[in-house]
């Protein structure tokens, strides 16, 4: 059963504007987060997706609660962290982006 849908849209200017922030990726992603190669497109497909997810799980209260890796198949995966999720949840993100904009949706599925 879906408890919760939530989706965000950020603009890639405004991630690459906030990039040149001293401390503005270790404020926003994770250490695992951190290990690939930090371009414009993939930082602001985690913020998006980090954002979707603040919509469906209202627990999370820190960028770092939420973990978006890559799994094997290329596919974002997340991890959250801290006691937020609800118990028998299952949290599904999908992540795309073009020249402008990146967006993301998290969908909160009951198992």
């Amino acid at each position: 059963m879906i408890l919760g849908v939530g989706i965000d849209l950020v603009e890639i200017t405004r991630i690459e504007a906030a990039m040149n922030i001293d401390g503005f990726a270790e404020r926003i992603l994770t250490d695992g987060e951190r290990e690939r190669k930090l371009s414009v497109h993939y930082v602001a497909g985690r913020w998006a997706a980090k954002e979707a997810a603040k919509k469906v799980i209202p627990a999370l209260n820190s960028w770092h609660q939420i973990e978006v890796l890559t799994s094997e198949t290329g596919a974002p995966r997340a991890v959250i962290h801290g006691g937020a999720m609800p118990p028998g949840a299952t949290l599904h993100i999908s992540i795309s982006h073009d020249a402008r904009f990146a967006v993301a949706v998290a969908i909160l599925e009951s198992v």
